[in-house]
């Protein structure tokens, strides 16, 4: 490895191998022609794109976070084209609910898969996704309600790394301190 990934794993917890396998999630290469003729991309963001993003990050936990034309920074949060690798995000969101089932079953709480509304991919050694999707609570006369699941799909496991209900859109503008996670290690 060489000494400037060094520095990108001990500050970031990753380094341009994982920001190439999050462009790979949607066919492309940062070094592919294909990549290089469609995105004109910089590296660093300005003052204020830097405020916007921040602000979106902090409001949504990073699960609602807008894509900004020409930026494609490490450590970014990236909104996924769930069309593209729609069974590959159901899985995801699946392996969230099954966590969610095994944790809570002596609570008589299950819950069953509807669809995904939304996902967004970050590079941390793999790629960590910020999954939103619909599912039933089954114990609670099969009301469809809306979920959002952290899982890191690792260099070598898949991890459900946090889950909760999608907090109400008029919650008070604060990070994920104060909203209810079922569990939480994505932090």
């Amino acid at each position: 490895m060489e000494m400037d990934d060094m520095g990108l794993v001990e500050l970031f917890g990753y380094d341009e191998l994982d920001r190439e396998l999050l462009l790979s999630q949607n066919n492309l290469s940062s070094s592919s022609p294909e990549y290089c003729a469609l995105y004109d991309f910089r590296d660093e963001m300005t003052p204020e794109e830097e405020y916007s993003y921040s602000e979106q990050v902090l409001k949504s936990d990073g699960f609602d976070v807008s894509d900004i034309p020409g930026v494609n920074c490490l450590n970014q949060i990236l909104p996924c084209k769930i069309d593209y690798n729609y069974d590959e995000y159901k899985r995801y969101s699946q392996l969230a609910i099954d966590e969610y089932n095994r944790r809570f079953k002596d609570a008589n709480a299950e819950l069953e898969f509807v669809k995904v509304l939304k996902a967004m991919g970050q590079a941390s050694r793999g790629i960590r996704y910020y999954i939103t999707f619909m599912a039933k609570d089954l114990g609670d006369g099969g009301e469809i309600k809306t979920y959002q699941a952290v899982v890191l799909d690792g260099i070598d496991s898949v991890t459900a790394k946090s889950f909760r209900l999608k907090p109400p859109e008029d919650e008070p503008e604060s990070c994920s301190h104060g909203r209810r996670w079922f569990w939480e290690n994505h932090l």
